[in-house]
């Protein structure tokens, strides 16, 4: 084995043991936790994880004139402080945040329901009452949402993943995928299952298309299979000028790609407020 390949399968098996470490540390804090077993998906902050899928008839369509601006940030479970402002500050700038490590606790509520953003969330897991996954906010509903589970391979918990799908003022239909990626694993056979789960709607899907999240794309076998099903998908990645997006072991670990719109501009903003930048670009509708 090269050098290389050992130091990466080392700083993953430490990675692992911190992980486990820290699950036993909760449950001696007797922080009960539930892993989800079946995809389900909630929108609104009252409303109870009901059906895999959900609908809902959108009042406007996304895009503002033909533009849209997109964000995607881990907002890391809200443990630091700041969260509400920068979150605050990307809803007013953007129609459609893809969150993830989203943890729906009653500050998130709070914000949620002064904010008057529609929400979409997966729960990957629960911690007591409050609920643990990926989210989508958006200025109008999406006219449907779907969720998926994938469970890590040796500590056994769900990472969640959700597509919806929003109507554009051009007649067409916007596909999202916002995914929480599969990360304490060095082989490839569940960060495959969770992309490859996802595969037949995306190709099915003859419009505009984002796909993004926090895709752990920590070494370059990751990188080279999300790489693989993009291309098929044909799909293009949002790359900024400035690039600071979070990196683990030199690789960025954030993404957004994009199909059936034009990329107007990018940019990640540096912050503490997370361990991860939020990463935005915005688009007009039209394009290859």
């Amino acid at each position: 084995m090269q050098p290389k390949h050992k130091l990466l399968r080392l700083i993953l098996w430490s990675s692992i043991v911190v992980v486990i470490l820290s699950m036993a540390t909760a449950s001696l804090m007797a922080q009960f936790i539930h892993l989800a077993t079946d995809p389900r998906v909630i929108n609104s902050p009252q409303g109870s994880f009901t059906a895999q899928c959900v609908t809902a008839t959108p009042e406007a369509t996304l895009d503002i004139d033909g533009q849209l601006a997109v964000a995607s940030w881990n907002i890391y479970k809200q443990q630091n402080s700041g969260w509400q402002t920068l979150l605050s500050q990307l809803a007013s700038q953007n129609q459609l945040l893809l969150l993830q490590e989203v943890k729906l606790s009653d500050e998130f509520e709070q914000w949620q329901q002064q904010s008057h953003h529609q929400l979409a969330m997966v729960q990957a897991f629960r911690q007591g009452e409050t609920s643990l996954g990926v989210m989508n906010l958006s200025e109008v509903s999406a006219s449907q949402s779907c969720g998926y589970l994938t469970a890590e391979p040796l500590i056994q918990f769900p990472k969640s993943s959700l597509l919806s799908y929003f109507p554009l003022s051009n007649g067409e239909t916007l596909l999202v995928a916002n995914l929480h990626s599969i990360n304490f694993e060095y082989a490839l056979d569940s960060y495959a299952q969770q992309l490859q789960q996802l595969l037949p709607a995306l190709q099915a899907h003859k419009g505009p298309i984002i796909f993004g999240g926090d895709l752990n794309t920590w070494r370059q076998a990751r990188f080279s299979m999300l790489a693989q099903i993009t291309n098929t998908l044909g799909l293009k990645a949002v790359i900024p000028v400035k690039d600071t997006r979070t990196t683990v072991m030199g690789y960025h670990i954030d993404h957004l790609y994009y199909r059936g719109l034009t990329l107007e501009s990018a940019r990640v903003i540096d912050t503490e407020t997370s361990d991860h930048h939020p990463l935005l670009a915005q688009f007009r509708l039209g394009g290859n």
